[in-house]
């Protein structure tokens, strides 16, 4: 998983005001304050130094830019106790025993957990289900799921703290079988009707080395985490999902 690369608070504004003003001339530190939740004045102290960081601070600084919960950590640690830390990687997700996953494998518990990184979320089932299109009820069970995996926050507001969560795929399961069938069907029936600037079908078959697939399965991976990434920004307002196959033709394969 790609994450910025910043030592403290301070580079880590800096660096993200520069970005926004290279996409747009005209962004203002006004606008960067007003969507971080915090004042101009206290914006343009913290950027030239003359205020001190609190945890609370950064903490909201890491809201307002969805960091991910070890970001958020990374960022306090190196701002606040002044200690150098490697950054968090794709090996600090959570990785989730099959009883676990059991528990939230119908899609929309990670659609939720997505919804999160949207500004405003909040944890109403109501406000949820006209988002995903699943019932109340479907909503409001999911969220006490999430809730006693301790996944996300009892609060009012949609807030992940769980580490990413990662589900053992190298051993066939059930659950996750079921998962990906949900998927799919999904994917068939948002073929018809989603906008084709918000959607993307393809394709591609051809002849591979099967002893190579293990290393494929990795690089995957890491391309859909890059991916995401790249999609997730402050500016996020909806939920997509991506899914990818990769398979053998061959008759007598298994």
């Amino acid at each position: 998983m790609n994450l910025p690369h910043f030592e403290n608070a301070t580079q880590l504004l800096q660096d993200e005001l520069a970005q926004r003003k290279q996409r747009n001339p005209r962004y203002s530190l006004r606008a960067f304050a007003q969507n971080l939740s915090i004042s101009p004045a206290q914006l343009s102290q913290l950027l030239s130094g003359k205020r001190t960081y609190t945890p609370e601070m950064v903490s909201q600084i890491a809201k307002g830019l969805h960091l991910s919960p070890e970001q958020e950590r990374y960022l306090l640690t190196q701002t606040i106790l002044g200690k150098s830390q490697p950054l968090p990687s794709e090996v600090d997700k959570r990785q989730l025993i099959e009883d676990e996953f059991r528990l939230i494998s119908d899609w929309y518990h990670f659609a939720i957990l997505s919804l999160s990184k949207i500004k405003n979320a909040k944890t109403d089932p109501f406000w949820i289900s006209d988002r995903l299109g699943i019932t109340v009820v479907e909503a409001r069970e999911a969220l006490d799921r999430l809730r006693r995996l301790k996944i996300i926050d009892d609060g009012k507001v949609l807030k992940q703290i769980a580490a990413p969560l990662n589900a053992a795929s190298e051993v066939p399961s059930r659950a996750i079988q079921g998962y990906h069938h949900q998927v799919l069907n999904m994917a068939m029936e948002k073929l018809p009707v989603t906008p084709l600037n918000k959607r993307d079908y393809s394709a591609i078959t051809f002849a591979a080395d099967a002893t190579k697939i293990p290393e494929a399965r990795k690089m995957i991976e890491s391309f859909q985490d890059r991916l995401s990434e790249f999609l997730q920004t402050p500016n996020a307002k909806e939920v997509f999902i991506m899914s990818c196959q990769l398979f053998s033709l061959e008759r007598n394969s298994l």
